[in-house]
């Protein structure tokens, strides 16, 4: 199913030039930075222009998933609802049509006649974008399921979902220890494949549409990285992991707001480093940047770790459930990884609908389970 794999990845730029289209075309950029206090905030439609982005990649994506792949279209999930209501009262159905100039007309309705922004979103939409598969590894890729799979995407996932987040904001990148911990490199897209009857994510596709900035040309480029983890077979395009010196402690990654008793116990073993957006995390784990990504707390959801989760399993890595292995000896909970890991198939039922996809117990991201063993020792130890 190389095709499959270079549908996503090819996609995946495409919602990159979505992003990058929005932050560098001033008729678009100036929606998106619209300040809405409460009072006004439905006066141009019930979401905010960043939303409309998101939800037009994430039915970009269903369009052209299902175009290849019928039965697997209707199983693309992502956070947003595709319905708008703008101020003439009008729902609307975002959707990708069959020429460019009906999703234009469509698109002008949701922003209230707005036919300069909705023509440029249009044409990107409709743009051909194909970025190929590494010829040497697109013939190794194996048989997937196409019909028991499912398909989790964050469209720009900024680690905010509001109008503060680092996408919206664009602040200059800033570093701490070799690792960008905020500004436009944080925004990723992410598509996630994951196993329908068992909720396993089995591939992931990370785009970072602002991954460096062209020295002549001054405009953004981006990075896709992908990999897949299917009945024994490893297959990603992931560079080899840097060495790391000796003495230097592996590094951490987390949220400013982890529990401080927790970062505490941590700083035993390992270099702390606050940095935004859980996609971006994880992906700096899957790439050797960062040796962990940890998170106590039920702040993240499905959407935000499927994609770097798939990837990270084609590398020896996993994403784990914080609060089933707190308690666990590391040598438990290596042994019982794929019971404790992120599964992707089923909601959480007694929850109320918001936290339906919600991963409640936290996160563990790796991609050595020496870390896990180690991460897992600082924590015992601060229990004692």
């Amino acid at each position: 199913m190389a095709q499959l794999i270079q549908t996503l990845l090819s996609f995946s730029e495409q919602a990159g030039e979505i992003a990058r289209a929005i932050r560098c075309e001033p008729q678009l950029f100036s929606l998106l930075v619209e300040e809405k206090g409460e009072g006004e905030k439905n006066q141009r439609f019930d979401h905010d222009f960043k939303t409309l982005a998101d939800v037009l990649i994430q039915e970009s994506l269903r369009h052209c998933v299902t175009q290849q792949f019928p039965n697997l279209g209707q199983n693309v999930h992502g956070e947003e609802s595709a319905q708008f209501t703008n101020t003439l009262g009008e729902t609307i159905t975002v959707q990708v049509c069959e020429t460019k100039e009906l999703t234009a007309q469509l698109l002008a309705k949701v922003l209230n006649g707005n036919t300069q922004a909705a023509a440029l979103l249009a044409s990107v939409v409709h743009s051909c974008i194909s970025l190929p598969l590494e010829e040497e590894l697109a013939t190794q890729i194996p048989s997937l399921p196409t019909d028991d799979l499912g398909i989790w995407i964050d469209p720009i996932g900024d680690g905010n979902n509001n109008s503060t987040g680092e996408y919206v904001r664009g602040d200059s990148s800033k570093e701490c220890h070799g690792i960008i911990t905020s500004g436009l490199p944080c925004v990723t897209v992410l598509i996630g494949l994951y196993h329908r009857s068992t909720g396993q994510a089995i591939a992931g596709v990370v785009n970072q549409p602002f991954h460096h900035c062209c020295p002549k040309t001054k405009r953004w480029q981006g990075k896709a990285y992908w990999g897949i983890s299917y009945e024994g077979l490893q297959i990603h395009n992931i560079p080899d992991l840097p060495s790391t010196p000796k003495g230097i402690h592996p590094t951490v990654v987390l949220s400013s707001s982890e529990a401080p008793h927790l970062q505490q116990a941590l700083k035993e073993r390992f270099t702390l480093i606050p940095t935004t957006g859980a996609g971006y995390k994880i992906l700096l784990v899957v790439l050797g940047t960062a040796d962990a990504y940890f998170l106590s707390k039920g702040s993240t959801f499905r959407w935000d770790t499927c994609a770097p989760h798939g990837v990270l399993r084609a590398l020896g890595g996993n994403v784990l459930r914080f609060q089933l292995i707190s308690d666990k000896t590391p040598e438990e909970a290596i042994e019982q990884e794929e019971l404790l890991c992120i599964r992707y198939h089923k909601p959480n039922e007694s929850q109320e609908v918001s936290n339906h996809w919600c991963n409640l117990e936290g996160v563990v991201a790796y991609r050595q389970p020496r870390i896990l063993h180690e991460l897992l020792h600082c924590l015992h130890m601060e229990k004692k």
